[in-house]
């Protein structure tokens, strides 16, 4: 790489901008190909719902003053209603063979101003949820990749939020692809330490292989007397680990662990950085470690809270779009807690050891301050934790995990391929007192298709385990399962005894005792090498000017993140310290070019 002279500076500071695609909808006629067959709603059967044979238009209030809405453009001329909750819509689709198929669902919701989300049953059995965002016509929306029986299949639409009309769904064969589970085998931090590497390469192996079974454990200290035996964080408060073992005979792979006592100023540690690092040195597990982020209730406020006021009482008004903002308290607050959290987790790279880390978990669901107003400012809160604990932080011992759903508005709070390793989802389907064993297969491989196959994918919190026959027959090849703890494990509702012993003692699942020494597991194909980064280069343009000046400049004023491989460019003094030296080094660099 050479250093190139530029005649016109307005040229190089020209800045493009990089746009989010979301999946936008489609009008209902939309045109069919050969390998789509359309099937209409108005054909099918409803419990508890009303099925149509007519259209109009219409207002979503008796009186006119609310929105008006047009179901004239419905294909058939006709439409399935789904009611309130209960209520279902059904279908019954022939296919050639057994395969993934893509479903496109044509619907109308004008009800919600935000969505709905319904249930999908294939044959009986609950596949996950589909979102349908407001609208005020029949428009197309995906409606993910299930794995259907060759013959005839019943597809229906189970109403969790109901109140959504229904025109046709058309099935196509999805790619094939999808299946053959290839995912990067390179992390986004270039600079991952070796275990972090190894890790994450057994990972890989056993992905489409094998399941690892996770067990997340109860908030709080795990030793009673810590006083009497100060080396041991993992004595009491075992509830969930001893019922692993009572009932199966086997102990968990992964341990779950949440840092949510860590912020600034708490008075209270319960050691769960010291037992992440007694889980992996000591046990020879594997960690995965959730952060419920918590901040002060309000303005010079003691109580601190994650949920927002319409989620819990225990809750905080506190401002994700304030705190990205220099200058205001929120701010202060957000650079002090990650300054703590870089503390704790600084402890496991110290230890050498590497966990799965899940920061901003279900922020789409809004309950968390962190989702409460929107994708954009969750994505630059994410990618600012990650550009700090990357690069200012210096810790290569994460394997970033980012927590997911299926709705038609998922694309939008992804926070990119170049920060997330793992893709993660939160599975909550047990309902009226009884399990669900489903292996939710539509869920899994759309998310899948959600990186093209890129990244892994997770079950990173659960109530019922999927059963080992719908996890083979669906070919749901959940990376690990993460039940959380007390009765979502310990209860027959969620996890009968039966199922966690069959599961636990199949070959396809990997427990504590089928680990191997993950320190020394081998990189497939050798060390993956670490992509050639020229100091200086910051936009990775392979050329260093004053363009990257500008970037590292904006950085300097937190006017943008980096990612690793920019952290590492940015660094160009290599003192591992990204600041003014390395912008006056670089500047000086380019003026003498000229």
């Amino acid at each position: 790489m050479m250093l190139k002279k530029r005649c016109s500076l307005t040229a190089i500071l020209l800045v493009f901008s990089c746009i989010t695609a979301s999946l936008p909808t489609v009008p209902a006629d939309a045109a069919e190909t050969a390998d789509i067959v359309r099937y209409e709603f108005e054909d099918g059967t409803t419990s508890g719902g009303t099925i149509y044979h007519e259209t109009w238009q219409g207002n979503t209030e008796e009186d006119g003053s609310g929105e008006d809405y047009d179901l004239t453009n419905a294909s058939g001329g006709g439409f399935s209603y789904l009611d309130q909750k209960g209520t279902t819509v059904s279908l019954e689709v022939t296919v050639p063979e057994d395969g993934l198929y893509e479903l496109t669902v044509c619907y109308c919701e004008p009800y919600d101003p935000n969505k709905k989300v319904q249930y999908l049953d294939i044959n009986g059995v609950n596949q996950g949820e589909i979102s349908f965002t407001h609208n005020l016509t029949f428009e197309e929306t995906s409606g993910g990749v299930v794995m259907l029986q060759a013959g005839t299949n019943t597809i229906t639409f189970r109403a969790y939020w109901g109140y959504t009309m229904f025109d046709y769904l058309e099935i196509a064969p999805a790619d094939e692809s999808l299946t053959n589970l290839t995912p990067t085998r390179q992390l986004s931090n270039p600079n991952a330490s070796d275990s972090t590497k190894r890790l994450y390469n057994y990972l890989c192996d056993q992905y489409g292989n094998h399941i690892i079974s996770g067990q997340q454990e109860y908030c709080g200290s795990h030793n009673y007397n810590l006083y009497a035996d100060p080396t041991n964080f993992i004595k009491d408060n075992e509830q969930e680990f001893d019922y692993l073992m009572e009932t199966t005979g086997k102990m968990c792979a992964i341990r779950g662990i949440d840092f949510l006592n860590y912020y600034a100023g708490a008075t209270w540690d319960d050691n769960a950085a010291e037992r992440t690092v007694q889980w992996v040195n000591e046990y020879k597990g594997i960690a995965t470690v959730v952060w419920h982020w918590r901040v002060p209730s309000e303005e010079g406020g003691t109580e601190r809270a994650f949920y927002v006021p319409s989620a819990s009482a225990d809750s905080t008004t506190f401002s994700i779009t304030r705190a990205l903002e220099e200058g205001t308290w929120e701010h202060e607050v957000l650079m002090a807690d990650i300054a703590e959290i870089a503390k704790q987790l600084t402890k496991l790279k110290e230890a050498d050891v590497p966990i799965l880390w899940r920061p901003l978990h279900e922020a789409e669901g809004a309950w968390f301050w962190w989702g409460a107003e929107g994708a954009e400012p969750c994505k630059q809160l994410y990618r600012l934790l990650y550009d700090q604990l990357t690069n200012v932080y210096g810790l290569d011992n994460l394997i970033w995990v980012w927590n997911s759903y299926t709705y038609s508005t998922s694309p939008d709070w992804y926070p990119g391929d170049d920060v997330v390793d793992i893709v993660g989802y939160d599975k909550y389907n047990a309902a009226d007192g009884l399990p669900n064993l489903s292996s939710i297969s539509s869920t899994f491989y759309s998310l899948v298709q959600s990186t093209d196959g890129e990244k892994m994918v997770a079950m990173t919190e659960n109530d019922t385990i999927p059963s080992l026959e719908n996890l083979l027959k669906d070919k749901a090849s959940w990376l690990y399962f993460c039940p959380w703890y007390m009765n979502y494990l310990t209860s027959e509702q969620n996890n009968p005894a039966e199922n966690l012993k069959e599961i636990y003692n199949s070959e396809y699942c990997i427990t504590l005792d089928e680990l191997p020494d993950l320190k020394s597991y081998p990189i497939s194909g050798g060390d993956i090498p670490k992509p050639d980064v020229t100091a200086g280069d910051l936009n990775q343009d392979d050329v260093v000017d004053l363009a990257d000046v500008v970037l590292l400049q904006k950085y300097l004023v937190r006017k943008t993140t980096l990612t690793a491989a920019q952290g590492k460019a940015a660094d160009y003094q290599k003192d591992d310290i990204v600041n003014i030296t390395d912008l006056i080094a670089l500047k000086r660099t380019i003026l003498q070019s000229f």
